[in-house]
């Protein structure tokens, strides 16, 4: 089952809930424009797609408060938001899982003043998050295996904000934020709790920066870069 959903209006309410049976894959691409947009999308199953590599699902305007949850294995979701004051939630629950989810990405830059939320429940489940200036990034990964990158971009003097915590073991975490976040500065925060992670942290520019990891378990490997 394919859905092509396209809205070009002020304000948008998109609830969407699919759920795939034996045999059957849900592929889901929304490209939103407009402010104040309320977006739900609810995907059960495995196999399945909100977006991806060559056809992301685009959501444009400011004030956005976007849900995703996919429950199953295989599935992907790739979401690109542009705009400011946007509220991303995101929830994988399975093993074998992609997520992309970012704020500001190409074709515009533009996307300010975010909170972005992953929550990942599995094994072997790749996250990647890109947020914009003085947006907030939470992470929450729970299993074995799984890879989780972070990266932030300023451009304009204003913060931005990683929390990540990793429960399980050989899970691998990168964080890189860069650019002049000024007194704002670049913050992230770390816990790892099982054996065998990967934690690496890179913060740079005319900035201040605080990093704060916290490891609990044997055989972790951590490394910091921090410099302006």
């Amino acid at each position: 089952m394919k859905n092509i959903i396209k809205s070009a209006i002020g304000f948008a309410v998109i609830m969407l809930a699919s759920q795939s049976f034996a045999g059957t894959i849900n592929n889901v691409y929304i490209d939103q424009v407009g402010s104040g947009s309320t977006i739900t999308l609810n995907q059960q199953g495995s196999n399945n797609e909100i977006g991806n590599d060559t056809t992301a699902t685009t959501l444009h305007g400011n004030g956005q408060t976007v849900s995703i949850s996919q429950v199953g294995s295989g599935n992907t979701h790739v979401v690109n938001v542009q705009g400011a004051n946007s509220v991303i939630n995101s929830v994988v629950t399975g093993d074998n899982n992609n997520t992309t989810v970012a704020c500001g990405a190409a074709p515009s830059s533009s996307c300010n003043d975010t909170a972005i939320t992953a929550n990942v429940s599995g094994n072997t489940n790749n996250t990647s998050i890109t947020a914009g200036s003085k947006s907030t990034v939470t992470a929450e990964v729970s299993g074995s295996t799984n890879n989780t990158t972070i990266s932030s971009t300023t451009t304009n003097l204003m913060g931005a904000t990683v929390n990540a915590k990793e429960t399980g073991d050989s899970n691998v975490v990168n964080i890189n934020q860069n650019g002049p976040a000024g007194a704002n500065g670049f913050i992230s925060k770390v816990e790892v709790t099982g054996a065998s992670n990967n934690v690496a942290v890179t913060q740079s520019g005319t900035t201040d920066s605080t990093v704060n990891i916290k490891s609990t378990g044997s055989n972790n490997s951590i490394a910091v870069t921090s410099g302006n």
